[in-house]
C-alpha cells in the first residue's frame, strides 16, 4: 500500500500564508463581533440652542450752574467734559438675551461701580485702591419665553471720588490714574433637552476720574451670539453584507491554516525541468542505465537529436539501453544511445 504524502510547500511560503491568514482571521472576528453586536453604540452631536447678547447704553450728563459751558453746548459726542463741571451722569443701560426657541429662564442681574486707583513707578503700574459698591441690588426673575429686555437708568454721582482723589495727590504727593468701572452683571439659567445651560454675561462702561477733564467709554452696541451642541448616543444599522463577508473570510482563513499547518515545509521546488525528467525516468524506467562518469566522447561521433523520443527511438529499434548521466552542477541530464562508434545524444537542460 503506497503512503500518502504530505504536501510540500516553501518555508518562507509556509510562515507568510500563516501570518496573513491570522492576521485576516483576527480582523474578520473582530468586525464581527462589532456587527452583530447589540450596543453597536455611535456618538453624533447636534445643536440644540443657540442666543445672542446684545448691550447698548447713553447718558447724559448735567452740569453744575456754570458761567462757562451752556448745558446744550455738551450733546456733541466728540466733546469731552470738564470735570470740575459734572454735577450728576444719568447712564441708560440696555441688555436684549434672544434665542432661538423659548424654554423656561430663570435670570438675574445686577449693578455694580467699580474704583480702580493706579500709581505708576518706574513703569510699572501698581494698584493702590480696588473697591466696589452696589449701584443696583441683585433682581431675580422666571419667565417662558426666548427673549430678556433689561433696561435700567442709572444716576452717576462721582463728586466724592473725584475730590478724593485730588486730596491724595495733593497731601500725599503723588501722581495717579483712577477709571471708575460701571459693570452689568447678568446670568441666566436654563434647560435645553435635558442640558443645562448658564450664562454669565458682563459689559462695562468706564469713566475717568482725577482728571481735567473726563471721558465717558465703554462696550457699546455689543453684540455676540453662542450656539449649544449636544452629544447623541444612536444605534448603528448591522451591515450584513459585512456580516457574511466576515464569516467568509473567517472560513478561508480557517482552511487556508489547516492546510498550511498539514503542509511540508521544504526548500525544494518542483519545477518543470524535475518533473519532466522524473517522467522521463519513470516511463522509461526498464531501459535506462544510470551512469555515474561522464561520457567525454568525440564530438565528430555524437549526433544530437531534438527530443527524448527520438533516442527512445534509436534505443527500441536497435536494441540498445539508454545510458543516463545527471550533472547535478549544471543541472542537466544526458540521454545517450551507443551504436559501434555512433553516439546518438539528447540533453535535458534545467
Amino acid at each position: 500500500m503506497r503512503t500518502k504524502q504530505k504536501n510540500r510547500i516553501r518555508k518562507s511560503t509556509k510562515y507568510i500564508g500563516s501570518i496573513i491568514s491570522i492576521v485576516l482571521l483576527v480582523t474578520s472576528f473582530i468586525s464581527l463581533m462589532q456587527n452583530v453586536s447589540n450596543e453597536n453604540i455611535k456618538t453624533r452631536t447636534k445643536e440644540i440652542y443657540n442666543y445672542t447678547n446684545k448691550f447698548n447704553y447713553d447718558y447724559n450728563v448735567n452740569l453744575i450752574n456754570n458761567k462757562y459751558i451752556e448745558q446744550d453746548e455738551q450733546k456733541d459726542e466728540s466733546i469731552v467734559y470738564v470735570t470740575d463741571l459734572i454735577d450728576t451722569t444719568d447712564l441708560n443701560i440696555n441688555y436684549e438675551y434672544l434665542a432661538d426657541k423659548e424654554s423656561d429662564l430663570k435670570y438675574s442681574y445686577s449693578v455694580i461701580g467699580k474704583l480702580q486707583v493706579i500709581y505708576t513707578k518706574d513703569g510699572e503700574e501698581q494698584k493702590i485702591i480696588d473697591k466696589e459698591e452696589t449701584l443696583l441690588e441683585e433682581q431675580t426673575k422666571e419667565i417662558t419665553d426666548s427673549k430678556i429686555d433689561i433696561n435700567e437708568t442709572l444716576n452717576l454721582d462721582l463728586k466724592d471720588e473725584n475730590n478724593l482723589l485730588k486730596e491724595f495727590e495733593q497731601e500725599l504727593g503723588m501722581s495717579i490714574s483712577a477709571n471708575y468701572t460701571v459693570i452689568l452683571k447678568v446670568n441666566i439659567q436654563t434647560i435645553v433637552e435635558e442640558k443645562e445651560i448658564d450664562v454669565d454675561y458682563e459689559p462695562t462702561i468706564q469713566v475717568d476720574l482725577a482728571e481735567k477733564t473726563t471721558k465717558i467709554t465703554g462696550e457699546n452696541n455689543k453684540e455676540d451670539k453662542e450656539y449649544i451642541s449636544n452629544e447623541y448616543s444612536v444605534s448603528g444599522t448591522r451591515n450584513i453584507v459585512i456580516i457574511i463577508l466576515d464569516i467568509i473570510l473567517i472560513i478561508a482563513s480557517i482552511g487556508v491554516l489547516r492546510y498550511l499547518m498539514k503542509s511540508k515545509a521544504t526548500n525544494r521546488v518542483r519545477n518543470e525541468f524535475r518533473q519532466e525528467l522524473n517522467r522521463i525516468l519513470k516511463i522509461c524506467q526498464d531501459k535506462i542505465v544510470q551512469v555515474s562518469t561522464r561520457p567525454h566522447d568525440n564530438p565528430e561521433n555524437i549526433v544530437y537529436v531534438k527530443d527524448f523520443g527520438e533516442i527512445f527511438k534509436v534505443s527500441e529499434e536497435l536494441f540498445k539501453p539508454i545510458l543516463y548521466y545527471f550533472d547535478n552542477e549544471k543541472q542537466e541530464a544526458w540521454f545517450s544511445v551507443m551504436t559501434g562508434s555512433t553516439i546518438y545524444r539528447y540533453i535535458l537542460k534545467g
